[in-house]
């Protein structure tokens, strides 16, 4: 992930490349330099966008890394073809779609999604954090969203992530008459950028949401954000192979290996409910206790059932808390 920082120069919402300058041919280099320098008088007109916006140039995402969702991959995979041959669609008579609402609960995997749609068709990925950005800009955020998505269709193959749709609303920062308000001049500046998008011009935008009832439905009329996709939380098939994938990218990352072979039939069940994140949480922290064990410079061995079963029921014991803090219960 490329996020947009200061660099050496201290610019406002410079890129850090991926890859430095003697590894990039020149066209490629010229490439992110120009990008760099638009990013960059978007930082001098509306403020640092450190945290709010980055940009990966060649992400690295595969939809095989994504545990579960199978139709769900299926559906965000199709989507390339609008991206890498927009042209087909004219050889049927119609355009390519503009726009997908990602929907479901926290934690499911809806960015990875909209992250491996990107590595897929070799497109730049532009993570724009609705939150982060409604919270510091305000009343210029809709300018700002224009902008991005702008400078986004003049570049070429690109994926724009709307992450956290729901923060249009404005719910977070006015309260309710005032939000509505705002909120629509948002929304209407988004709206008039995605019907300003040329039929074939390679660009998608993908919102996500854990909110449906947030979201405006001015954004999900006909050659907008139209195609809805559902992310759902795991079912037992699925929590097997997200905790593999788990292991394995941890394992890779250690070069050795680090969990004993699991009784899925004891693993499984108590994880039901859990998201994707959390599945791969448990065993994070699973690792970190043996991490303090090593440390402390005992025998820590492998991570066994016994130790995930006993991160499981540890989590579930914090995730009540965690639920009552993001809904408001603690306030």
């Amino acid at each position: 992930m490329t996020p947009l920082a200061e660099g050496p120069e201290k610019r406002p919402a410079a890129l850090a490349p991926a890859t430095s300058a003697p590894e990039l041919d020149g066209q490629e280099w010229a490439f992110r330099r120009r990008i760099e320098d638009v990013f960059a008088k978007l930082g001098d007109k509306f403020g640092d966008l450190t945290g709010r916006v980055e940009v990966t140039f060649k992400p690295e995402m595969s939809f095989d890394q994504i545990g579960g969702l199978a139709e769900a991959k299926a559906i965000i995979r199709s989507f390339a073809t609008a991206l890498t041959n927009p042209e087909l669609y004219r050889n049927w008579g119609i355009t390519p779609p503009k726009g997908v609402l990602i929907y479901g609960p926290p934690g499911t995997g809806k960015s990875m999604l909209a992250r491996a749609l990107a590595t897929e068709a070799g497109a730049i990925f532009y993570h724009l954090k609705l939150l982060n950005l409604t919270s510091k800009f305000g009343a210029n955020t809709g300018e700002l969203l224009q902008e991005i998505v702008g400078v986004a269709k003049e570049q070429g193959k690109g994926v724009v992530f709307l992450d956290e749709a729901d923060a249009l609303s404005l719910e977070h920062l006015l309260p309710g008459a005032q939000a509505r308000e705002a909120s629509a001049r948002l929304v209407a500046a988004l709206c008039e950028r995605l019907d300003g998008l040329a039929p074939f011009s390679r660009l998608v935008v993908i919102a996500s949401t854990h909110r449906t009832d947030s979201v405006d439905a001015s954004l999900v009329q006909p050659n907008r954000l139209d195609r809805l996709v559902e992310v759902t939380l795991p079912d037992g098939r699925a929590q097997q192979e997200i905790l593999d994938l788990a292991r394995i990218r941890a394992e890779t990352a250690a070069g050795r290996q680090l969990v004993a072979d699991i009784d899925y039939r004891s693993v499984l069940p108590p994880m039901g409910g859990m998201s994707g994140a959390e599945i791969a949480e448990v065993l994070r922290r699973a690792l970190e206790q043996k991490v303090h064990a090593a440390g402390q410079g005992r025998d820590s061995g492998l991570v066994t059932t016994q130790d995930l079963l006993q991160q499981i029921d540890a989590y579930r014991r914090i995730r009540v808390v965690v639920e009552k803090i993001r809904y408001g219960q603690y306030l």
